[in-house]
């Protein structure tokens, strides 16, 4: 079993809910950016390849702040495997909104050896 110090659960849930938040209002911004260039851009004579570049580099960051969403919704999920086996097991810190079926239908789930958290 893994031993925490008292606290620690609580300290790393809530930055990771906070975390969790702050990608999903970066994405949010970055939707409104792109609505707000395609509006601004209509009528103004730019020429559709300036556009096109434009949107594209705009379209990728947020296609990177997704994938990077994905990757700490990984971390989080491990997060909650190493907790499942720590002094913090019986404890409930709080997911994010619907996680609890999640993190319940994934620990059900079969999983190979290679996805199992070591000690």
């Amino acid at each position: 079993m893994y031993e925490f110090r008292p606290g620690a659960g609580a300290v790393v849930a809530a930055d990771s809910q906070n975390t969790i938040a702050a990608v999903d209002d970066a994405l949010l911004n970055g939707v409104k950016m792109c609505a707000s260039v395609i509006e601004a851009t209509q009528g103004s004579n730019l020429p559709a390849t300036q556009s096109q570049k434009l949107l594209v580099s705009l379209t990728d960051g947020i296609q990177a702040v997704l994938q990077g969403r994905g990757e700490i919704v990984s971390a989080v999920r491990h997060l909650a495997a190493i907790k499942a086996r720590s002094n913090f097991a019986p404890e409930n810190f709080g997911c994010p909104a619907g996680w609890e079926e999640l993190i319940a239908h994934r620990m059900a789930e079969p999983r190979p050896a290679s996805a199992v958290v070591e000690g």
